[in-house]
Parts: C-alpha cells; structure tokens; sequence
C-alpha cells in the first residue's frame, strides 16, 4: 500500500497468509524499538513482546539481538507449508508464539510490548481488558491506523480499511484512552507510535 510505504518504511516482508494467499507485513524492526525504549530508560530492553506476531518475524529479530523474545497471534500461519517462511516453524512448534488473543492471555511480563494494528481488533468493551494485559511491562508501543491515517490515505487513492470491524478512532481518542485506562503516554512523531508506560512503573 502506498500510504505504508511512506509511513512504515523501515521493514516490510512477505507471508503467506492462513488461506495461502500473498501479503506484504508492514512494521517496525526490533532494533527502532528497542531504540524508542532505550531514549526513555538509558538501556536496551532484555526481554520482547509481540502481541500480534505474525510469522514470527520480530521474534526471530529479536532473539538475533539477544532479547528473550515471545509473543502471540490469534491464527496460525503456514510456515511450514512455504519455503520461505519455514524459519519461522520453529516459535510455533515451540510455543514461543502462542496462538490466542491477548484477551485470553496471562499478564504480560517484558520489558517492551509491541502491538501491531492489534488493539484496532478490540471494541470499546474489550480494548480496557486488553490494555490491562500490558500493566506489568515497561513499555508498550503500539501501532495502528487512526481516523488521521484513514483520511491522509484516501487522500493518495489509498484505502486502509478492512472487511472487518476495526477499532478506528483519532489519535487524541488513543491518547485519552490510555491515559483513562492507568498508562502515561506519549506519541513518537519519528515512527508514528504510541509509546505507553504503567502508571506504577517507577523506572521512568
């Protein structure tokens, strides 16, 4: 899509989706993010969380830089089926990446958490309950189209929304919403991301 192209810009690489069918993931590599975390906390992250995984491809980023890596998604890919994708077999064979919703998940425990486009899958009724997964992280940073982003991309031709119901609101609305929901938050102009962090947390 053209609008992510110029949005994300930095990682975007092919799977094959559960039908088999080709797509282009759009994201941010793990080495941005444990640079967004380092400008907060002087250090990089020891420990990553992928709400949202994928294939796999972040896990295996950061596992290459030494960060303990886990993660989720609410379907399985067929990594082994596609030669191209079978390095990623093994985060699923293992358990590495869970196949469940964040809303079934235990109380994340990492340093960073990374949702990618995944809270705009919950509803108003849902989306505190996840939020409330990520209370024991450091950081979350969290991606997702805006109501911004539906206008900025219909104005290039482009169309970002789904068949599916999606969770889009104005990047103020997230702002509060996080905020509301016990999260200091910030927005990272550089890669587009909100970076949240638990009020509790006393090593920011």
């Amino acid at each position: 899509m053209l609008y992510y192209d110029i949005k994300y810009p930095y990682l975007r690489y092919p799977f094959r989706d559960s039908d088999g069918s080709g797509w282009i993931m759009y994201s941010i590599p793990v080495d941005k993010l444990a640079r967004i975390y380092h400008s907060y906390f002087g250090k990089n992250p020891l420990s990553f969380f992928d709400c949202g995984a994928a294939v796999g491809e972040l896990i295996q980023q950061a596992e290459n830089m030494g960060i303990k890596a886990t993660g989720i998604d609410i379907k399985k890919y067929p990594v082994e089926k596609f030669p191209s994708m079978q390095q990623y077999a093994k985060y699923f064979q293992s358990g590495q990446i869970k196949i469940q919703s964040i809303l079934e998940t235990p109380p994340v425990k990492a340093d960073l958490a990374y949702c990618n486009g995944t809270l705009t899958y919950m509803n108003e009724s849902t989306l505190p309950m996840a939020l409330s997964k990520f209370k024991n992280v450091k950081m979350l940073i969290a991606i997702h189209n805006t109501t911004e982003d539906i206008i900025a991309a219909r104005k290039m031709g482009d169309e970002l929304l789904h068949a599916e119901p999606r969770l889009i609101k104005p990047n103020q609305w997230w702002i509060d919403t996080f905020q509301k929901h016990g999260f200091k938050v910030d927005f990272n102009t550089t890669y587009n991301t909100f970076c949240a962090f638990p009020r509790h947390n006393r090593t920011r």
